[in-house]
């Protein structure tokens, strides 16, 4: 009988502890607080907010333009910084980013380049060519962040390509999640080597994708992801950058990657963005925020490839479409990394393609329309509420 109650009160206190869990998780929400809407035809991205928060910096990579944004959404000057022109940085190998209040900075094919809010340029460091990157994903809150060390600011990155092939012995040791890259003069000093006990180390081969790596800097570390790879690592916020803690994660009727296709693996570059991972990640002095895909099924993969082989246009679309509609979730972490929500995340952001946080508030692009072309661009801000 006293086995038996045992038993019993166990079991009891298992699902009270799941039931707490569940009643937690389900406290917290996300509430649109605001919006800003910004006359603009084309494919507008939001890529970085200024340290004071009063301008927003915007791309249309279709026209290669960049924008300033004040807080009414008044565009206040256009960069047209590409190209072959003297002042141009060349190809992007970044998102462009606020230095500071006043200036902004880009890492190009030519260097690093600094420009005032005005566009002219302020300063210029050759390209150091030991960098190189596979695969640029251009999306919210992706790109470099300035990080402030014993030396001064220096600008943090993913990490560079890997020379050899992803067959050859020791190639996944070499990879770096991140790089610190001094402003003055272009060196580099590489970050967060991969976890021996990741998947990435499982004897299969992952592509560019799958090893892409995203970084937040919180208050007392930097916290990396890796797309393919269900662990939220943290990191010391000084030199020797040591890893603090690690938390592995579940995530919700992913699609995750099984590893390479064979008939890919002598690829230089290859990239399967249809997959489910995890996607994006910022940090605010409260939370940490990761943003994580479904993914597409092989089944609809397979659809999608024989609709190309007749009409791409329909394709592209009904690719778009598909990517719409795949479950995106929003994860929220203290900042010692334990999990306290699971948040699906509404159709009409366009969480796909990334987020930037500020002062607690997250600032999504709005989902494209694919009914009709809108002659304006809309940024929506939420809060994560308890």
């Amino acid at each position: 009988m006293f086995k038996v109650f045992c038993v019993f009160l166990i079991i009891s206190l298992i699902a009270c502890e799941k039931k707490s869990a569940e009643k937690a998780e389900s406290s917290f929400q996300l509430e649109l607080v605001d919006s800003i809407r910004v006359a603009h035809l084309g494919e507008m991205m939001l890529l970085d907010i200024s340290p004071n928060g009063k301008y927003l910096l915007t791309a249309d990579y279709q026209k290669n333009r960049y924008y300033l944004v004040d807080e009414e959404g008044s565009i206040m000057h256009t960069y047209d910084k590409s190209g072959d022109q003297p002042d141009s940085f060349g190809f992007a190998f970044s998102e462009m980013a606020f230095w500071d209040d006043e200036s902004i900075f880009v890492i190009g094919s030519k260097g690093l380049k600094w420009f005032n809010l005005e566009g002219e340029e302020l300063k210029f460091t050759p390209f150091n060519p030991a960098y190189q990157l596979k695969g640029i994903m251009r999306n919210t809150g992706g790109g470099p962040k300035v990080l402030n060390t014993a030396e001064g600011n220096k600008i943090l990155y993913r990490g560079g390509a890997i020379a050899g092939k992803r067959t050859e012995g020791g190639y996944y040791e070499k990879i770096r999640g991140g790089v610190l890259i001094d402003p003055d003069d272009f060196t580099l000093q590489h970050l967060f080597p991969l976890d021996k006990e990741s998947r990435f180390f499982d004897g299969k081969h992952y592509d560019d994708g799958d090893l892409y790596s995203r970084m937040a800097v919180g208050l007392d570390y930097i916290y990396v992801t890796y797309d393919a790879n269900p662990v939220l690592y943290a990191y010391a916020k000084e030199a020797p950058y040591a890893l603090q803690f690690k938390k592995s994660l579940v995530l919700k009727d992913v699609l995750l990657s099984e590893g390479m296709p064979e008939e890919f693996l002598d690829y230089d570059v290859y990239i399967e963005a249809s997959k489910g991972g995890l996607r994006h990640l910022q940090a605010d002095s409260k939370y940490v925020y990761l943003m994580y895909f479904q993914g597409i099924s092989k089944e609809k993969l397979a659809e999608l490839d024989q609709l190309y082989e007749v009409d791409e246009k329909k394709a592209d679309a009904a690719y778009e479409l598909e990517v719409t509609k795949a479950a995106k979730r929003l994860k929220v972490f203290d900042l010692e990394g334990d999990e306290l929500a699971d948040i699906p995340l509404p159709m009409y952001l366009d969480s796909y393609w990334g987020f930037l946080v500020r002062d607690g508030v997250l600032y999504f692009n709005k989902a494209t329309n694919l009914e009709e072309e809108e002659d304006f661009y809309t940024l929506y801000m939420l809060r994560v509420l308890k």
